[in-house]
């Protein structure tokens, strides 16, 4: 089993990775858009600075979506892909990126959550074409 801690990503893909989230991050007005391994472990983020503990969010959010994971095995699915969760002032939408990442979006109630999974699906497209350059390109961590 591939573990995305043993994945290089390069400077140049970094970058591929920063412009998906940052037009992500503008078209939906997300207050932060994370790309993170199903570890928990942020690869990149794009949005408003503040006091968020961004890594602390990013480790609780795959430990949502592990779970979610287990209640999709109970119930008899595959898994989900999709986790919507609605705050009062916030919503988070969190989205599986291959089999190793996931795509969190944090945005008001500003935004239409309808545009966000819109949205979502198509940087999702993108971004799988960067861990399958990853994965292609990348040495492992283990070679180096």
């Amino acid at each position: 089993m591939e573990h995305s801690s043993h994945l290089v990503v390069t400077e140049g893909e970094l970058g591929n990775i920063a412009r998906i989230l940052g037009r992500l991050s503008q078209t939906t007005s997300a207050s932060h858009v994370l790309l993170l391994d199903k570890g928990g472990q942020l690869i990149s983020t794009q949005g408003q600075g503040g006091q968020r503990d961004i890594v602390a969010l990013g480790a609780l959010l795959a430990g949502a979506f592990g779970s979610s994971r287990q209640v999709a095995a109970i119930l008899g699915e595959r898994d989900f892909r999709n986790i919507y969760q609605q705050g009062v002032h916030e919503s988070i939408y969190t989205s599986l990126v291959g089999d190793l990442w996931l795509l969190v979006i944090v945005f008001d109630r500003q935004t239409h959550v309808g545009l966000v999974k819109v949205l979502a699906r198509r940087a999702v497209e993108e971004l799988e074409h960067s861990l399958e350059r990853v994965r292609s390109g990348g040495t492992s961590a283990k070679e180096q």
